[in-house]
């Protein structure tokens, strides 16, 4: 039989006493771990920052280093120290005149949008909208993300999605318009499905035409007005469509 231990109750305190301070350790020393796992900078961060005067390259700028801040759990103290890290050229010129304004992440932030990216007047985002057309080379997803890039430059609320289509609409290649009703779509979504298919099946005629033809030489025809002899790019019909 196993020979029983006895202890006082002296030594019992002792021992618990003994294993309540190496489980204090122990938990001191993990925390101690994950607080140094969870401390990051922006020494390794891709992007960088060198001054150009441009919303979109400057909000994807500051889209891509606000994920990085919280995916590498950065402190605000310790992204303010290495803001500088992410600056080059122009931009680390002039951060080192208006450092000494940013007290907080959130002033890096503003700073860099008011410099850098100083808000429009509403009437000229209007102007940039209805300064081009789309061209025939233009993709109808390219061309649509383009307006909207702009209309997001606007007040919030200032229009909701079925008068954005509406100033987009009238915007459109005359391709486009021929074959998509304003009333059939609700949504910029229904929109580019749309056009998806007319490029599609554009691209298909232009292949067709470009073949063989059987009995013929293959005569190009013109996808506008179905006549062949011309391309859609030199139909007079399409070009007096879209003057008027």
């Amino acid at each position: 039989m196993a020979q029983m231990v006895q202890m006082t109750t002296e030594q019992l305190q002792q021992l618990i006493e003994a294993v309540r301070i190496s489980a204090a350790n122990s938990a001191a020393q993990a925390a101690e771990t994950v607080q140094t796992k969870s401390k990051g900078s922006f020494s390794n961060c891709p992007s960088r920052f060198g001054g150009q005067r441009d919303h979109e390259a400057v909000e994807e700028f500051i889209t891509s280093i606000v994920t990085y801040k919280e995916i590498e759990c950065i402190s605000d103290e310790d992204a303010l120290k290495g803001i500088s890290l992410l600056f080059y050229g122009l931009a680390s010129t002039w951060w080192q005149g208006v450092r000494k304004e940013a007290k907080s992440w959130n002033d890096v932030l503003a700073l860099i949008r008011d410099h850098f990216s100083p808000t429009k007047p509403a009437y000229q985002i209007y102007m940039e909208i209805f300064e081009k057309k789309q061209e025939d080379s233009v993709a109808i997803d390219t061309f649509v993300c383009q307006k909207r890039a702009l209309l997001a430059q606007l007040p919030d609320g200032r229009h909701d999605e079925e008068t954005e289509i509406d100033l987009v609409y009238g915007l459109l290649n005359i391709k486009y318009r021929k074959h998509i009703a304003r009333h059939d779509i609700k949504t910029f979504r229904e929109l580019l499905e749309k056009g998806r298919i007319i490029e599609h099946n554009m691209m298909e005629d232009e292949a067709e035409q470009t073949g063989p033809v059987r009995g013929s030489k293959g005569t190009k025809r013109c996808t506008y007005c179905n006549f062949r002899g011309h391309t859609t790019e030199q139909c007079r019909k399409r070009k007096s469509a879209e003057d008027n």
